[in-house]
Parts: C-alpha cells; structure tokens; sequence
C-alpha cells in the first residue's frame, strides 16, 4: 500500500511539472486554437468575429505583450514615456493578435499534424521547437521563445521558418522611425486596425 501511494504521488508530481513546462503550455495553448477552429459552432463568415475573439483570448493567456512591444520597438523603448509605452503595448498587441488570429483561421484548413520537437530551458527562458505539417506535404517550422512569468511561461517572439517575429518588426519600426517619427509609427500602427 505504501508503495502504491508513493507511486500515486509521483505521478502527481510528475504530471504537475509536464503542466507547468513550456512544451505543455504551448501544446495546450495550441490544441485550444485548433479545437475551436475545428467547433461547428464557430464556422463560416458570420462566426468570423466571434472565432477571431475565442483565438485572441487564448493568446492573450499566452503572450508577454509588454515584453514583446519592448522588443520590436528595440533602442526607440527608452526613450518613451510611460504613458506612451503602455500605449504602444496596446496598438501592438492588438495589431498582433488580429493578424495572428486570422492567418490561423487561413491556414488551419491546410493543416494536417502539428509535430512538437521539443523544448530547451535556461533558467527563466525557452525554446519549444515544433513543425506544421500540411495536406500538401510541406513542413513550417516554428520556434516559440519564452520566459518564465511567475509560475507560468509567456511568449515573447515566434520563429517562422528562420524568422524571428521580434527582429522583423524591429526592422520595420526603426525604418519607419528614421524616415517619419515615432508618431508616424503609431499613426501606421493605428491604420492597420480592423474598424470596428
């Protein structure tokens, strides 16, 4: 019986640390994604709004926004007030999870496996490694790095096929900067939100 229980309480433990690693907060994150995209509740064009707000809640449990806003806006950061970075947060992520909730819904048709490689841990910060597979027998890989927010594990930048998401909008921002302002910035910014 003793060697039962010690067992059981392994199992417990065990099954709590698989919860709290990165690949499990990625994999569960991503399976709720494909789970509503699968719901024939959400489907067709009228379901469009509301499947693109179920996704953007699942995101929003699993992206460090603020660290992410931070990172594209590069050495233009810390030169903003803090009013001005918490707006920037905003637009960004609101930009973010619009286009990542619809490139999902695109794409999700022509999906037919997502392979989780695995993840690497250094201290506060990860890597989960994972491959879509297509219909049409063509693999993206995608690397999701994160860093450790209290108990959990937030994304910070996504790796498309070799491109880091921070590094690409980074770019984009300091050119946009260096030929019209940061004002110009925000102005694109708001110009690429969906109106309401």
């Amino acid at each position: 019986m003793k060697r039962l229980t010690t067992f059981a309480l392994f199992l417990a433990f065990a099954g709590a640390a698989f919860a709290e690693s990165p690949l499990a907060k990625v994999k569960t994150t991503t399976e709720k994604v494909l789970l509503l995209l699968q719901d024939s509740k959400f489907q067709g064009e009228e379901k469009k709004s509301e499947r693109r707000s179920l996704v953007r809640a699942e995101m929003e449990k699993r992206f460090a926004w603020e660290e992410s806003a931070r990172a594209c806006l590069g050495r233009h950061w810390i030169k903003r007030t803090p009013a001005e970075k918490a707006e920037f947060v905003k637009l960004f992520s609101e930009f973010l999870k619009d286009t990542y909730s619809d490139k999902v819904a695109t794409y999700y048709g022509d999906l037919e496996k997502v392979d989780y490689q695995g993840e690497k841990i250094q201290a506060d910060y990860a890597s989960v490694k994972l491959v879509l597979k297509t219909k049409a027998k063509i693999d993206h890989p995608l690397e999701y790095r994160m860093e450790k927010t209290g108990d959990d594990w937030k994304v910070y930048d996504v790796v498309i096929e070799g491109v880091s998401m921070v590094k690409n909008y980074r770019d984009q921002f300091d050119a946009i900067i260096a030929k019209s302002s940061y004002e110009g910035l925000i102005k694109e910014i708001r110009a690429k939100q969906p109106t309401p």
